[in-house]
């Protein structure tokens, strides 16, 4: 089963860094996942880290069609949230969930009704210790912060998900 995680034409919005927490949290569940990048070759659960990429780009394209379920992680931007559109509407995959990310104080009722048309939101909130965790070098699951506590509910209720598709 591939799952992927991207924003579309984005970057920055941590999908790398929700792709760690949430193969962690699938782990410590007991659930066999690993992370691997776009082209690589996984078995069993596979997270898929989608990197930044054009809508033009056929070959990023083609390797979102071979996933079974698909996650966004985005944040409040106009850019982004186009981007999420049209790869929604091109994909047309199950979205397991929508991570609203790096949200200061309380989202957009704007975008909290955009995301929802695409899948059931969770919302990470901003906090520094977690933006600077790629300049320490350590794992985002270790960084003591309220964005990973946000990051890892969200994977335990994507988990709850992910074991009940898998029953049917």
């Amino acid at each position: 089963m591939k799952i992927c995680i991207t924003s579309g034409s984005k970057g920055g919005t941590g999908k790398s860094t929700f792709s760690g927490i949430l193969v962690y949290v699938w782990r410590v569940l007991g659930l066999r996942a690993e992370a691997i990048r776009p082209f690589d070759k996984g078995g069993g659960v596979s997270v898929v880290d989608f990197p930044a990429f054009q809508l033009t780009d056929r070959r990023h394209l083609a390797e979102l069609i071979n996933c079974n379920y698909l996650v966004y992680v985005v944040d409040e931007d106009p850019q982004t949230l186009e981007a999420i559109e049209k790869i929604h509407v091109l994909m047309k995959k199950e979205v397991l969930g929508v991570l609203i990310n790096k949200v200061i104080g309380k989202p957009s009722k704007e975008f909290l009704k955009a995301y929802r048309r695409l899948g059931h939101v969770h919302v990470a909130r901003f906090d520094e210790k977690l933006a600077v965790h790629r300049a320490t070098g350590m794992a985002p699951y270790k960084v003591r912060s309220v964005a990973v506590l946000d990051m890892a509910k969200a994977a335990v209720r994507l988990y709850e998900e992910v074991t009940r598709l898998k029953r049917l």
